[in-house]
């Protein structure tokens, strides 16, 4: 009996080692798992806010022309897509078509769907606001939903302020991922012989997310005459802070700087909060 129980002993002392060193090896897969989702999330929010940056300036510039500029046929036939352009007087809309093409020969296009610029005075000056609201509209992966509202306290010859505040705008992915958005932010755009030659954004966001975290950003940034001339909405200046909130952690924060070489090769740069830097072009 002594030599069993012995025996029996080692046994449970054997077992108490092995489950030890099982519990180990699944914690520790289990932190080397966690840190494999970190650095991933990380990537994800690095993508998501140059994708959410991109499709935001895509259309900004339409909101600083007035009502009679979409008259101007050599206007409108510079604009990207080539969209037929609808008027209807009584509710001071204007409807940018993209499934109606205005443009003979000009082949499939990145756009769908439909946007719609509804003023609020029929002579824009001071003091009026703009409301853009899309229906279907997607520009290559990304479906556009909602509004963007927008007051102008102040107009000149050669410039133009917007102040937007917009809770109900959402962008959604080929993949089904979408981010909801929140803004208060102030553009101004720069007009030379009556050409929108610049545009300076500066303010706040916030919103939701892909992974349905909340987020909020600071950004100042500016399209330059060159790229708008190309038709190329991209900033050519300026920073982006994007903090995004993790439940039981602390808050990460990633960077996105612009710059640009030449007439308008413009580069993002996204510094994640844990050190890698991703480039992205334009």
């Amino acid at each position: 009996m002594g030599k069993q129980s012995i025996y029996s002993n080692r046994i449970a002392v054997h077992m108490k080692s092995l489950v030890r060193y099982t519990v180990f090896v699944f914690l520790l897969s289990c932190n080397l798992d966690n840190s494999r989702d970190l650095q991933i999330d990380q990537s994800y929010e690095g993508e998501e806010a140059y994708w959410v940056s991109k499709s935001l300036d895509e259309h900004l510039h339409l909101a600083f022309y007035e009502w009679e500029a979409f008259k101007n046929e050599s206007f409108t036939d510079s604009l990207p897509g080539c969209p037929s352009i609808l008027f209807s007087e009584d509710s001071l809309t204007i409807t940018l078509d993209y499934d109606q093409l205005a443009c003979e020969d000009t082949g499939p296009t990145d756009f769908e769907g439909s946007i719609q610029l509804h003023y609020s005075l029929p002579s824009p000056g001071a003091n009026d606001s703009l409301e853009l609201s899309f229906q279907n509209y997607r520009y290559k992966n990304t479906l556009v939903k909602g509004f963007r509202n927008f007051y102008s306290p102040e107009k000149r010859t050669d410039s133009k302020i917007l102040l937007e505040q917009t809770d109900s705008l959402l962008l959604e992915n080929n993949q089904g991922s979408s981010t909801r958005l929140r803004s208060g932010l102030a553009h101004q755009g720069i007009f030379q012989s009556g050409i929108l030659s610049e545009i300076r954004s500066n303010g706040e966001m916030g919103g939701r997310n892909w992974s349905g975290n909340d987020f909020s950003v600071n950004l100042s940034k500016t399209t330059g005459a060159e790229c708008l001339n190309m038709a190329l909405f991209r900033p050519s200046s300026g920073t982006e802070t994007w903090t995004v909130l993790r439940t039981g952690e602390q808050p990460v924060t990633h960077e996105l700087v612009y710059s640009k070489s030449g007439i308008c090769d413009t580069k993002t740069t996204i510094r994640l909060s844990e050190g890698v830097v991703m480039e992205k072009t334009p």
